[in-house]
Formats: C-alpha cells, sequence, structure tokens
C-alpha cells in the first residue's frame, strides 16, 4: 500500500541566463529545486516525474518571483535576497515556508540497484486480452525476463500493490520489481511483471475495480504464460507486494497452475484491520503522543464504520466530537484538519476501499495447498509483521512465514519504516530479501 503525495520536488528551467536553486522542504525533509532565468519558466517533480509540471503563469518584478499551476493547485512566492530566494509554496491545504539556495544543477535521485540496458537477460513482450467478471474489456502488457541462453525456467508473475503501477512497481523512481527481475535472472529464474489496467501499455476501467478484479487480472496473465517456451510448467509460481501479496493466494486458491506462492507484505488480516494497524504504526513512528495517538485511532475505528454514500456531515460528526478538546495544531497533527471530512467521505465511497476493508484471507488463505512464502519487515508501518504472518500461519500452516530485521514495506533497510523515508532510501530491495527468494523458489523446484 503506497501513501499519495503531494508535489514533493521542485524546479524551474529556463533558457538564459539559467541558475539552479535548491532547497528543503521543513515539513517533510526533501529537497526542492528552483531554475531561473528571465525568459520563461518550467516546472519539474524530479522525485516524482521527468515530465514537466505545466506553468499556468509566472512572473519575476524585480526581487519577487511568482510561479502557478492551476492543474496541480500549486502557488509559489518567493523574494529574492542577496544569492537565495525565500518566501513559502502552496498546495490545496498545505502551506510551508523554504529557502532555495544556488547550486549546479537540478537535483537527482540515486537508485543504484536499478539494472541499466544492456540487461544481463532476454526479454519478449507478453499480451493478453479478456473479459472481466464486470463485463469489461481488458488488455494487460507485460515483460517476461529470462537467463540467456536456456529453455525453460522456473517463474515468478509479479503483481503490484495498491494504486495503479507500471510494471516495475515503480514508486519515487525505485523500479523494485525490474530489480527482482534482473537478480531473479541472474539466479536462474525468470518473471513475468506487467503493467496494472489503466497503466503503460495496459487498458482497462479502474474506477470501479476492486482486488477483486485485478486478480482476474493476475489469472489473465497467468493464463497468457501457457505455452511459453521459456516457462517451466510445473515450476509457475505468482507472487505479489502488498495487495498484490492477497492476490497472489487468491489466485493460487483456484487455479491449480499456480505452483508455489509468494507473499512480499501481504496480508494475514482483514482489510480493516490492516488499515487500522497501519494508521497506529504510521503515527507512531511519526512520532505522535499515546493521547493523540488514542485519539485518532477512536476516531478512525467509528470512520470506518459509517455506511458508504453517507453525507460529508456524517464524517465531520465524527471527527468534530473526537477532536473538540484539541488546538487547531494538535488537531493537524493526527490528520483531521480542514478538508479531512471531504477526504474521508471520498476515500469511503470508493469500490475498492468499501471492498479492501471486508476482504479476509480467512476465505482463500486455507484453500492454498501449494508452497508458500510469505516475508515482511520488521519496520514495516504498512502491513505490520507481526499480527499479519501470525495469521497467515494460522490460516495456511504449511506456510514458510519469515519476518526481516530492519526492513521496511518496500523491503528497504529503514530508521522509522515511515513511508516519509521512502523516497530518501537509495536502496530499493534489500539483498539478503532478493537471496532469501531465489533461494525458497529453487529449493521448491519440482
Amino acid at each position: 500500500m503506497k501513501r499519495l503525495l503531494t508535489l514533493l520536488l521542485l524546479s524551474v528551467g529556463l533558457t538564459a541566463h539559467a541558475q539552479w536553486y535548491s532547497g528543503t522542504s521543513p515539513k517533510t525533509g526533501l529537497v526542492l529545486c528552483i531554475h531561473l532565468t528571465d525568459s520563461s519558466a518550467e516546472i519539474y517533480s524530479p522525485m516524482q516525474s521527468s515530465n514537466p509540471i505545466p506553468v499556468s503563469h509566472w512572473s519575476l518584478d524585480g526581487n519577487n518571483l511568482s510561479i502557478e499551476c492551476k492543474t496541480i493547485g500549486l502557488k509559489i512566492n518567493l523574494t529574492r535576497k542577496d544569492n537565495t530566494f525565500a518566501g513559502y509554496w502552496k498546495q490545496a491545504f498545505l502551506k510551508e515556508d523554504v529557502t532555495f539556495y544556488p547550486t549546479d544543477t537540478i537535483f537527482q535521485l540515486r537508485r543504484p540497484q536499478t539494472p541499466q540496458p544492456p540487461y544481463r537477460f532476454d526479454e519478449e513482450t507478453v499480451t493478453t486480452d479478456y473479459t472481466d467478471s464486470q463485463g469489461n474489456k481488458v488488455h494487460l502488457e507485460g515483460t517476461l525476463s529470462y537467463p540467456k541462453g536456456g529453455s525453460s525456467y522456473p517463474t515468478l508473475i509479479l503483481v503490484s500493490g495498491s494504486g495503479q503501477q507500471n510494471r516495475d512497481e515503480e514508486i519515487m523512481q525505485h523500479k523494485p520489481f525490474l530489480v527482482l527481475a534482473d537478480y531473479l535472472a541472474s539466479r536462474g529464474i525468470a518473471v513475468l511483471r506487467y503493467d496494472d489496467r489503466g497503466m503503460g501499455a495496459s487498458t482497462g476501467p479502474t474506477d470501479s475495480a476492486d482486488t477483486r478484479l485485478f486478480a482476474e487480472d493476475a489469472e489473465a496473465m497467468l493464463n497468457a504464460l501457457k505455452g511459453n517456451p521459456h516457462v517451466a510448467p510445473n515450476h509457475l509460481g505468482i507472487g505479489g507486494h502488498s495487495e498484490g501479496g492477497a492476490i497472489a493466494p487468491i489466485v493460487a486458491s483456484r487455479n491449480k497452475d499456480v505452483k508455489f506462492v509468494v507473499m512480499l507484505a501481504g496480508q494475514g488480516c482483514t482489510g480493516r484491520d490492516v488499515m487500522l494497524q497501519q494508521n497506529e504504526a504510521i503515527y507512531r513512528a511519526a512520532g505522535l503522543s499515546d493521547t493523540l495517538l488514542d485519539i485518532r485511532m477512536a476516531c478512525m475505528r467509528e470512520l470506518f464504520n459509517i455506511p458508504p454514500g453517507s453525507s460529508q456531515k456524517a464524517y465531520k460528526t465524527v471527527i468534530e466530537r473526537h477532536t473538540a478538546s484539541l488546538t487547531k495544531k494538535q488537531v493537524d497533527s493526527i490528520g483531521f484538519g480542514r478538508g479531512a471530512a471531504a477526504s474521508c467521505k471520498q476515500q469511503m465511497d470508493m469500490p475498492w476501499m468499501q471492498h479492501f476493508l471486508a476482504l479476509d484471507p480467512a476465505e482463500y488463505l486455507p484453500r492454498v495447498k501449494c508452497p508458500m512464502l510469505a516475508i515482511n519487515g520488521d519496520r514495516d508501518c504498512q502491513v505490520l509483521a507481526k499480527p499479519n504472518l501470525q495469521r497467515i500461519k494460522a490460516l495456511c500452516p504449511h506456510a514458510d512465514c519469515r519476518t526481516l530485521p530492519g526492513l521496511n514495506h518496500l523491503f528497504q533497510h529503514s530508521t522509522t519504516g515511515s513511508p516519509d523515508e521512502y523516497i530518501l532510501i537509495e536502496e530499493s530491495f534489500a539483498p539478503e530479501a532478493l537471496k532469501l527468494l531465489a533461494d525458497w523458489i529453487l529449493k521448491i523446484k519440482n
């Protein structure tokens, strides 16, 4: 599960007399950048995309610089003093002071594990077209990577986490599925990774899609591999990360072609419990006091019980009752500031959210009969290792459940496990987790 982020990094690119500036967001600790001349302006968010963000208006009046991007609701107002620009940037309900200092170039994220072409594996495109159970026509496309110079191999299909992801499960310029494909190929294992519907080369509606439909997509890609000469049919498995870690055993519980399952930070508890566990862990990692944390959790439990389709007032009433005795700063610190009621209603009305909250692995994990590996990092704040692995083991006693020390939800070595760290960590996938996965797959070879 991945939290949606607001604008994290800025730059303004111009033509003549160009000068880069960089600063740090006080609230997130993330780097901001500006590139300035007197002729034109572009804005980028390099931590999120290499494409420019459309600028609707900009001006440099003496020492006063203002920039507006209406498509994302961003406004920047700065004043130059000596060699620096200081002021604020605002997006939606977020506003913070920021100072920019001269630098030589735009900020670059380092992702040293990301493989670069020419790759040490061969690959081919795999596609499928099918009609899902809602009657939607879906086209899925992915990449099958396999070791050079051989015939058929043990094969792992990778399913991404929640939110629409490309075939590399790219997030903040990390490409964990590409890293996995490269490493597993070096160990003699093929990997199929694919674009989620609505992403990259894959198409299909997403507004009404939930975990059940995404499981149908994964099974369609499994079927597309049948007869592929590079795939050993008696050693074909499916694995997933986060929500994908729930989808993999769903498919295995009903399809005998699946010979093994890998759950990477997959859930064993109900969706509702996972969301509550996640909320508590993330706010605790952020340093919230026990008193304020108890208030947030009590409020969240009640918000989850509001029927979908209820009015925004219903959410506002619950939030105001739980936060009535708090200061504005305290209300903001527990995530229930201005706009919270509208945001809660929007999320709770989503078909995906309603299905996920009700999702119970007890409905499918006991039916998984093939070998299964379930691993979590002990600093995972999004799918907590202890309660989820314990329930996976209880529901599927033959599962091999492992907790890896020091790793977060993305299987990075981390300090707190908070999602705020993901973008700042250079590592994309811990080497010990890669080795464990490959060793296990090769060990259960039929």
